[in-house]
């Protein structure tokens, strides 16, 4: 949290509502985001930001729907400090994407440049930790995905998150989130599940053997071959297997 771009970022400023939320998320950032602090009690803070408190509960209900901060009540409660979930940053952004009408064609391209990347930095930066939930994933898998094909969204997941890249982790949740919502599977549960495994399997094992170079390939590999239904099927499923 040291470099000066997270410091003096915060949201747009239009409302008083708003200036206050933005000095309020400054104030959070300064402090390198104490999850759990209370900052203080209403009245104290309406005074701090000399403000209304109308003012003030709405500046609140902004940064409590960005899960920013929330207000606790009782003797001991007042504004706390949160942590804000990426799921739900996520599918904000899945469904801008929805509606500025993302086609195929460049969900697949942009998701197959994060996820390439994020497998190549999965091989370098996973941990002893990661490496054995990859592979405790791995041995579930091909059952998990033949019960409920949405299932093989949680390797792509966990790959991102063992990039230990926070930003590649956070738009490959969006992107995956988004593929699914327009996926629509046509072959059978056992033959998606076991091709998805397999092409997994591959991309594990070298993100597992520390080989960025090929985990990146298989990966973008892998990506490309999800049209045309967004779950490895017809010609270019076959031309993946």
């Amino acid at each position: 949290m040291n470099d000066p771009l997270f410091r003096t970022r915060a949201r747009p400023a239009g409302k008083l509502a708003e200036v206050v939320a933005s000095k309020i998320e400054r104030d959070i950032i300064d402090r390198d985001w104490p999850v759990g602090m209370v900052l203080g009690s209403e009245t104290a803070l309406t005074e701090r930001y000399g403000v209304s408190r109308a003012v003030f509960r709405e500046a609140i209900r902004l940064l409590e729907s960005d899960r920013v901060a929330r207000m606790r009540p009782g003797p001991n409660g007042g504004l706390v400090v949160a942590a804000p979930e990426s799921e739900g940053v996520a599918h904000a952004m899945a469904l801008y994407l929805s509606f500025a009408r993302v086609t195929v064609g460049q969900l697949l391209d942009i998701r197959g440049l994060f996820e390439a990347h994020a497998a190549g930095l999965a091989a370098i930066n996973a941990t002893a930790d990661d490496k054995a939930e990859l592979r405790a994933l791995l041995v579930d898998e091909r059952k998990q995905v033949e019960e409920d094909w949405r299932a093989a969204k949680d390797f792509h997941l966990l790959i991102a998150r063992m990039s230990g890249n926070p930003a590649v982790h956070l738009i490959a949740q969006c992107l995956v989130m988004l593929t699914e919502d327009q996926t629509t599977p046509t072959r059978s549960r056992p033959a998606t599940a076991r091709q998805v495994h397999e092409v997994h399997a591959r991309v594990g094992g070298a993100i597992l053997d520390g080989d960025a170079e090929t985990a990146r390939e298989l990966m973008l590999g892998h990506i490309h071959a999800l049209d045309p239904w967004l779950g490895e099927t017809g010609k270019t499923a076959t031309a993946a297997e």
